[in-house]
């Protein structure tokens, strides 16, 4: 004897996989508390929570994620993109921030 399955799903039970990222370039400037890495495919990207309680995933970059290493969660964040810059060295350009953890 095979049970029948009934499909009493509603709206509410839909996991939601959309995530709310920063666009650096539409707003330069953010503020929230370190919540933790995240892995994702380019290796791992900080996440953040609002005040709102919303979490934000930022960009998976080399000069954010190296400065972000600093914090610790719960720690209150201000990360304000200054634009992009040429490195000295290599030539190479790469987006810059300022950080500050309180």
């Amino acid at each position: 004897m095979e049970k029948e399955i009934i499909d009493d799903f509603t709206d509410e039970d839909k996991v939601d996989t959309t995530f709310n990222y920063w666009d650096i370039e539409k707003d330069n400037e953010i503020i929230g508390y370190f919540d933790r890495f995240e892995s994702d495919d380019n290796g791992e990207h900080p996440v953040l929570t609002t005040e709102e309680n919303k979490e934000v995933h930022l960009p998976s970059l080399i000069v954010l994620n190296t400065r972000l290493r600093k914090a610790e969660k719960g720690n209150k964040v201000k990360i304000v993109y200054v634009g992009d810059e040429k490195a000295e060295k290599s030539g190479r350009t790469y987006k810059n921030f300022n950080i500050f953890i309180k």
